[in-house]
């Protein structure tokens, strides 16, 4: 058996080998599931081309190369395909599209396989074994289909890199995919030259194509691998891992580290290929994150399907916060194929927090005191409006406040036809007292005569100092015989008062003369001019005050409105 057959088998298993290491050694895109199919198409070619050649019987070779032919007649529209993807131009392509731009691939796959009457190719066994094989008219047509794909292919690789804004990727990926075509079209022709127009002029067959498409492939593989012009996938991947702010660590189901980014690097020494254990994580640290973290990777051992979640203070070159979570990574029968870990350093956050309860501290000291000032400011307000509105010496209301409320009262009462009654009545002879006791048990009279007086009236009853030693009562709510009744005992009290002098066990008493009135018929005119009404009642109760001091004090006149 001739040794240059075995050229054929050789090439195959170079692609072969290609074929597997590509698919092993890289993330699995659709642009590289595009070349596999090329890659596949090129293995075709030697693989039958080499089995035609070890068999001697003609059915059988024949049989072998029409194989070999049929994956030849996929390869102009594998490689535009293949372009169209390369270049970002798929978008070109759909059903419709795709089934009528491989209808001169398909039609020549069927010549292939039928070979009507040895139309695209055929064996004379009387010839010489180099001279054998006899090219039909199909046989161009097949090589015309594949030199149109061809040239489409160069059209578009050329015209991608003739663009000034494709990016360096792209043209890149370009000027690859050119020069593979280069190679295979060099290869292609050099065979189509040699093995079919002028195969008399040479003794054998030499698998040039063969060695085309292992240089093409090679060259390909070569660039998938070394620039990675394809993997954009992982580049990107890659990119955006280095470029988060944690630090994540995806391990395998035995616990091996996969992949890594740089943002762990200040946070757990580990490295691509290690074995990713507790032992080995936890002696890197200090103090209480230690125990933390056994307990961390005990509970993820007792529950591996969990998310499980822990925050660390780890003492480094500085202490650090850091958010430590691990997650499964779950395939579509939701098991268990890898665990993904993030190291997250939150301890600009953590330090603001604890600022902010600081400030937050402060403000509520601050908000505390305030409360105290705000509540201090009250009862200063309600001590003022309260020393507004009485008298200082007695605690009774002032004249300003009586008169206020007087009118405010009188015209309810006037709308509603409620009664009510008002007393005037001052101190007998109480300057006598003060000439012959001094001020202070005058003070003292008075005092003790408002509690005398305060005793009788009801909650309702306002008392208030008009000024000097008289006062007024203003009852709500009180007709002419209740009027009576309270005047009655007001007098009683006051006549039954006695106040210490200070002098030994001597006290002294005071009387009171009292004026009252009492409103029970309404005019509803008396509204138009309520404080005229008002002034009115009040000079008519203090006549009655002083009819009272005439007729020998100590009693009362009740004032009748006219």
């Amino acid at each position: 058996m001739d040794w240059i057959i075995w050229l054929d088998f050789s090439i195959f298993l170079v692609l072969i080998g290609l074929f597997l290491y590509l698919f092993s050694s890289s993330s699995i895109t659709l642009l590289h599931r595009i070349y596999m199919f090329l890659h596949v198409v090129f293995m075709l070619w030697p693989l039958f081309q080499f089995a035609s050649q070890t068999t001697a019987q003609l059915s059988y070779r024949l049989f072998y190369l029409s194989a070999s032919y049929a994956g030849l007649s996929l390869l102009g529209l594998g490689w535009f395909v293949f372009v169209l993807f390369l270049t970002g131009q798929s978008y070109y392509i759909h059903k419709g599209r795709l089934f009528i731009l491989s209808i001169p691939a398909v039609l020549s796959v069927i010549c292939v396989i039928w070979n009507p009457h040895g139309l695209f190719l055929s064996i004379q066994a009387q010839n010489m074994p180099s001279e054998q094989l006899r090219e039909g008219p199909l046989y161009w047509v097949m090589i015309i289909q594949l030199i149109a794909y061809s040239v489409a292919s160069y059209i578009i690789l050329l015209f991608k890199l003739k663009r000034k804004d494709e990016s360096l990727r792209q043209r890149k990926m370009a000027k690859t995919a050119l020069n593979s075509l280069f190679l295979l079209s060099f290869f292609a022709f050099a065979d189509l030259f040699i093995n079919v127009s002028y195969v008399y002029h040479f003794s054998r067959y030499i698998p040039l194509i063969s060695v085309g498409m292992a240089c093409s492939a090679t060259y390909i593989v070569y660039a998938i691998s070394r620039n990675r012009v394809f993997d954009i996938i992982q580049i990107v991947q890659r990119d955006v891992m280095n470029t988060m702010s944690m630090g994540i660590i995806v391990l395998d189901e035995n616990n091996t580290v996969i992949e890594v980014n740089k943002v762990i690097k200040p946070f757990i020494r580990v490295k691509l290929g290690d074995v990713f254990t507790p032992s080995a994580v936890v002696g890197q640290f200090k103090s209480e994150a230690t125990k933390q973290l056994l307990d961390f990777f005990e509970a993820q051992a007792e529950h591996p399907l969990e998310r499980l979640e822990i925050e660390l203070q780890l003492e480094l070159n500085h202490i650090r916060h850091v958010i430590m979570q691990s997650a499964p990574i779950l395939n579509q029968k939701k098991r268990i194929v890898g665990r993904v870990l993030t190291f997250q350093n939150v301890t600009e956050l953590r330090m603001l927090l604890e600022e902010t309860n600081i400030q937050n501290e402060l403000l509520q000291e601050r908000n505390q005191e305030l409360l105290i000032v705000q509540d201090e400011l009250f009862q200063a307000n309600k001590k003022l409006e309260y020393m507004a509105i009485t008298d200082g010496l007695t605690g009774c209301f002032n004249r300003r406040y009586l008169l206020q409320q007087l009118e405010e009262e009188i015209v309810t009462n006037v709308r509603h036809q409620i009664p009510f009654s008002i007393f005037i009545f001052d101190l007998d002879h109480f300057k006598q007292i003060n000439d012959k006791h001094g001020h202070l048990v005058g003070d003292e009279v008075l005092c003790s005569t408002v509690e005398a007086v305060r005793s009788k009236l009801r909650l309702t009853d306002v008392l208030a100092r008009f000024g000097g030693e008289e006062f007024t009562v203003y009852l709500p709510h009180t007709n002419r015989e209740q009027a009576d009744l309270i005047a009655e005992q007001v007098k009683i009290a006051v006549e039954h008062n006695s106040v210490p002098t200070g002098a030994g066990d001597s006290t002294v008493s005071v009387t009171i003369s009292m004026g009252t009135i009492t409103v029970d018929r309404f005019d509803m005119t008396n509204l138009t001019y309520p404080k005229a009404y008002l002034k009115g009642l009040m000079a008519q109760a203090d006549a009655a005050l002083y009819e009272a001091k005439y007729n020998g004090r100590n009693q009362i006149v009740k004032h009748k409105l006219a």
